[in-house]
């Protein structure tokens, strides 16, 4: 049996690749934590200790979610493309294991087999992140347990279509998730825009379910 190896020039483009990815995903989450610092000083609140858990849970979903792609795409080396629906699976898997201990949610994933590139799917895992946290922080303020529900699938129009749905408050009144709320918001909105995603709020009494819609990046099923 034959053993294919990669000439040097190949490695070590592919290894500059990896460098590049790797140096961009960990600005990303820095400039998270920037923000989150921000927002905080700004505020001027004092935090207390279950607030500051699940601040530094959210910390580390950010950094495993990313490091999580990183290890996929090294068990796949030389691989343009990863499953989404193993990768949106491990993420899920993460935040069951973090945030959502922190109020007692049940977190449910369904998502489809289907390829992404390491790009695209390094912001959908960061989107389903972001979207899991605001449901365990905001859809039960008084603390009850909640569920939590996490689907992606690929439409016949050469679509991506993720949803994150929760059973608690839904929205407050008169509030404009487009243009409101918090860092988690600013957050979502900036990397469905990286995506060239569309948002879609559909709040009521029984919950809110939050849907991105997006090319598929794959190109082709």
């Amino acid at each position: 049996m034959s053993v294919t190896s990669l000439s040097p020039e190949v490695s070590d483009t592919r290894l500059r690749e990896a460098h590049h990815r790797i140096a961009n995903n960990l600005a990303l989450i820095a400039g998270f934590v920037r923000l989150q610092s921000s927002q905080i000083a700004k505020d001027k609140k004092d935090l207390s200790p279950a607030e500051v858990g699940l601040l530094l849970a959210e910390v580390e979903v950010r950094i495993q979610t990313v490091g999580r792609l990183h290890h996929l795409l090294g068990a796949n080396a030389g691989a343009a493309k990863i499953d989404l629906g193993d990768y949106i699976h491990s993420v899920c898997g993460i935040l069951s294991e973090s945030v959502c201990r922190h109020r007692a949610v049940e977190l449910v994933c369904d998502a489809g087999p289907c390829t992404s590139p390491p790009e695209s799917a390094a912001l959908l895992g960061l989107i389903v992140a972001e979207l899991v946290t605001n449901a365990v922080k905001y859809a039960h303020p008084t603390g009850v347990a909640g569920r939590v529900e996490v689907r992606c699938r690929r439409t016949s129009d050469d679509e991506l279509i993720l949803t994150v749905a929760d059973d608690g408050i839904g929205l407050p009144d008169g509030f404009d998730a487009r243009v409101g709320g918090g860092l988690g918001m600013r957050v979502i909105r900036s990397l469905a825009h990286q995506l060239d995603a569309v948002l879609d709020f559909d709040s009521g009494p029984l919950g809110l379910t939050v849907s991105v819609t997006a090319p598929d990046p794959a190109g082709a099923h």
